[in-house]
């Protein structure tokens, strides 16, 4: 690990997890965004899940920020299990909120002073993520992809699929007393589980109605997104989490559909994708 104090005076964590397939360019780009920040008042972790490209390796471990502390292992142990080591890391520190960032996605410069104050003139809400823009490989827009704002839109929204962008998410400390750390006994969409965690355990959710993240799509998204045993391992969690959370039998339905989705020619899911959303 990376030498540097702590400032406890700090507010905010942000926690960020890079492994081998991310590219230098783009983790510049997402630890750029959140160094350039408006509000500076935070923290950035970063774990290496495993080794990582040598040019991210250097880039990272040649920065001169003492807001960055950056840990290290030889094994790949995937998101949910890095994300838990950087929550073990931040939470005895007494940050007041935790942020989520990946590795090859754009936080816009006021997205921490936006969520900050949110979560200030919020004080009931244990979470905030936002809207997003997706975009290609090449930085050029996809899709402006909106999200429910109010908590109980969230919840309604929920019977159908994840309602927050994960990377847009900043947490109020309160949310992992109530709900706990990520699952790790998930094939995919270790998010998705923690959402209904987080309603089990009182969570309170939000959407801060405003375009915080540029979220990057990358050339195999959909061709990795799709498949039977996706499908398979998508309805089994979506049945898991309606019964966790009681929701009625049109919450099945949806979750055949969206199993049955990921089956679909890549051409069909990129449109399904972009029009039924």
């Amino acid at each position: 690990m990376k030498e540097q104090k702590d400032n406890p005076k700090r507010r905010l964590a942000v926690i960020m997890s890079v492994y081998k397939s991310d590219k230098e360019a783009f983790v510049r780009q997402a630890v750029e965004s959140i160094l350039s920040q408006t509000c500076g008042d935070f923290d950035l972790y970063i774990l290496f899940d495993g080794p990582v490209q040598k040019g991210a390796d250097d880039y990272l471990y040649a920065l001169r920020d003492e807001r960055v502390h950056i840990m290290s292992r030889e094994k790949n142990k995937g998101l949910a299990f890095s994300l838990n080591e950087l929550l073990e890391e931040a939470l005895p520190k007494d940050y007041e909120y935790i942020a989520r960032m990946d590795a090859d996605d754009v936080s816009l410069p006021e997205r921490f002073e936006k969520q900050i104050s949110y979560l200030d003139s919020h004080p009931d809400m244990d979470c905030a993520g936002s809207w997003a823009i997706e975009i290609n490989a090449d930085g050029s827009e996809y899709f402006r992809k909106q999200m429910p704002v109010t908590h109980d839109e969230c919840r309604r929204f929920f019977m159908k699929r994840d309602c927050l962008i994960h990377p847009t998410v900043m947490f109020r400390r309160s949310y992992f007393e109530k709900a706990g750390l990520y699952p790790t006994d998930t094939y995919y969409a270790e998010d998705t589980l923690m959402w209904a965690k987080g309603f089990v355990g009182g969570c309170r959710f939000s959407n801060v109605p405003d375009y915080l993240l540029k979220f990057r799509l990358d050339a195999d998204f959909f061709n990795r997104r799709r498949g039977w045993k996706l499908a398979k391992s998508i309805l089994l969690l979506r049945w898991r989490v309606n019964h966790m959370l009681h929701y009625p039998l049109i919450a099945y339905i949806y979750a055949l559909l969206y199993a049955v989705a990921k089956m679909m020619p890549m051409s069909v899911l990129s449109f399904i994708y972009r029009k039924a959303r």
